[in-house]
């Protein structure tokens, strides 16, 4: 199973310790218009499982490239609500995130189509 789907499915299920295996000690995030440093430093998963929207990631591309789509539900749809591009090691660890749900000018710009819900 590849990384990627890995942290999808782990955090589809908010298996934050999970995915705390999965990404490298010394990994960087970059959290567009809001964070950019240290994985660790950033409380990154905490934002997450304090949201008050109800989301999903799901798998997907964005102008053909692989990349993390995540989804929103409102007003009893799921809706494209930012993009997640992340970079794998070879040791099979996530070096990098970038998440870009800040930047609606992103979804505008390209364009995505979610390819797998991931449970």
């Amino acid at each position: 199973m590849s990384s990627i789907r890995l942290y999808v499915e782990r955090f589809n299920r908010q298996d934050w310790e999970g995915l705390r295996e999965l990404i490298s000690a010394d990994a960087r995030l970059l959290v567009a218009d809001r964070y950019s440093g240290s994985f660790a430093d950033g409380g990154y998963l905490g934002v997450y499982s304090r949201m008050q929207v109800r989301w999903r990631l799901a798998l997907g591309d964005v102008d053909g490239e692989p990349t993390i789509v995540l989804l929103h539900f409102r007003d009893g749809a799921w809706e494209i609500g930012g993009v997640i591009r992340v970079e794998v090691g070879a040791d099979d660890h996530i070096q990098r995130i970038a998440d870009y749900q800040h930047c609606p000018w992103v979804l505008a710009a390209g364009s995505i189509i979610v390819r797998e819900a991931v449970a």
